[in-house]
């Protein structure tokens, strides 16, 4: 089964930011690799990292993935561009954070991230979050 994931997905559900990528979430422990790249679309194996395979347990039992995974996502990717210096994808990924935290009215958190991330990175994220205007 493959979810759809990413800028797509939050295209689906009435996000403004424009991206031609397809990203899907699956769970296929026969696949060592955490990212797969295909002719058409990008893969990350949540079988072969802990913080996916919980973000796949969170929506077990559904073909799709949930808004609150999907900022989970966002979330833990954020500060991955952050780390590695990839400032222009890290703002991309402050826009879906701020996207999913209106379209959940503000009722949200990032606990599974958060076991993740370290605790000024834990701030910032608190700190996008919060400044999101309704």
């Amino acid at each position: 089964m493959k979810k759809l994931i990413g800028g797509q997905k939050l295209r689906n559900i009435g996000s403004s930011r424009y991206t031609d990528d397809l990203d899907y979430l699956i769970f296929d422990e026969s696949d060592p690799r955490l990212f797969i790249h295909d002719s058409e679309d990008d893969i990350v194996n949540a079988a072969n990292h802990p913080f996916y395979t919980e973000i796949w347990n969170m929506d077990l039992n559904s073909n799709e993935v949930s808004l609150q995974a999907l900022l989970e996502m966002s979330v833990f990717t954020f500060v991955q561009h952050c780390k590695n210096l990839n400032f222009e994808k890290a703002d991309t990924k402050e826009f879906d954070i701020k996207f999913l935290v209106r379209k959940m009215e503000g009722v949200c958190n990032f606990d599974i991230a958060k076991k993740y991330i370290e605790a000024g990175e834990i701030t910032e994220v608190a700190k996008i979050i919060s400044s999101v205007k309704f």
